[in-house]
């Protein structure tokens, strides 16, 4: 097929996705309420695998125009009666077209649990599902902290088990651009799990590891918690020195880069 002739075949499939999408839309609002409008929402959702085979190879332009539809379906309902049966459908179909669409892992995952405006008391089956959903975004992008992360953060505070969030929060926050928090966290549950030197360890990384005097004050105030007064001189007295190299030979460097490729 000619580049002109692929040129029109994909211009041809985005109106036709496009007008597709919108002609759902008006439908959805002008269904009557009856018993089968919820199924008729889903006429025009085929399975992914389907969807990967018409697009002429466009994925991830089906993608994102999957994504359009599915959120007209999620906001509708969200706001009116609250019914997603086809949700999972949406969700699921969104990954095998695009697997690389890294948004619609983390929005699956959300939608997932949040559905409803009352959210006092999830299904621990839907903080499951929610959680293999951000497993499957895992292992696609598995330098990105926000899965295990999220995972975690379920584990914690939807299912209410410390135990099982600490794993993941680990090792969201061993991948790069971890937020500061995760170190914080898991502090906190080594502490109340009674893994005292755990705790001293990640204290001491971060301690050692930030530059802002505000952190540095709170971090400080942590340490009298867990540490006697010659650990925690000992402590203050490294990061002085690590301080004062960076500032004195390693100033073009931003002090985390610095903690990293520094001699131990």
């Amino acid at each position: 097929m000619s580049a002109f002739l692929k040129t029109c075949a994909t211009l041809a499939l985005l109106v036709t996705l496009l007008g597709l999408t919108a002609w759902t839309r008006f439908e959805i609002k002008a269904m009557p309420a009856d018993p089968t409008a919820l199924a008729k929402e889903v006429l025009l959702l085929p399975p992914g695998a389907v969807i990967r085979r018409i697009d002429l190879g466009h994925h991830s332009l089906a993608a994102d125009l999957l994504f359009i539809r599915a959120n007209l379906y999620y906001g509708h309902h969200m706001h009116t009666d609250e019914q997603m049966p086809w949700l999972a459908d949406f969700i699921d179909s969104l990954l095998v077209v695009d697997p690389d669409f890294k948004k619609s892992y983390l929005w699956g995952a959300m939608v997932t649990l949040y559905f409803q405006r009352q959210v006092d008391s999830i299904p621990r089956s839907l903080i499951e599902r929610a959680n293999r959903i951000l497993e499957k975004g895992m292992e696609r992008f598995p330098l990105d902290p926000d899965f295990p992360a999220g995972i975690g953060y379920n584990f914690h505070y939807e299912l209410g088990d410390p135990a099982a969030s600490l794993p993941y929060f680990i090792q969201a926050a061993s991948l790069p651009n971890a937020p500061a928090w995760l170190d914080e966290k898991i502090l906190d549950l080594f502490s109340k799990q009674g893994r005292k030197d755990a705790a001293k360890d990640v204290l001491t990384t971060m301690v050692l590891s930030t530059s802002d005097p505000n952190l540095n004050r709170a971090l400080t105030e942590r340490m009298a918690f867990l540490m006697d007064e010659e650990e925690r001189e000992q402590i203050e007295g490294i990061r002085r020195r690590w301080q004062a190299e960076w500032m004195n030979d390693y100033p073009f460097l931003d002090y985390d880069l610095f903690f990293l490729v520094r001699e131990p």
